[in-house]
């Protein structure tokens, strides 16, 4: 993980799709799928040079 020079904080919009995404994640088990989400999203909340997280427009879990 680089070091960051200033801490993100995700918008409201794509904290919400986070929460989501992690929750559908581990309805189906996909536990590995979860924690790489988890650690990607730390490295750009931290602001690592190579974090490249996009928020797409996702229907809601079910």
């Amino acid at each position: 993980m680089a070091s960051a020079s200033q801490p993100l904080a995700p918008a409201g919009e794509t904290l919400y799709w986070l929460q989501r995404r992690l929750i559908s994640l581990e309805r189906q088990e996909r536990f590995e799928c979860a924690y790489a989400l988890r650690m990607e999203v730390a490295e750009w909340i931290l602001g690592a040079e190579d974090g490249n997280l996009r928020v797409p427009r996702f229907p809601e879990p079910q």
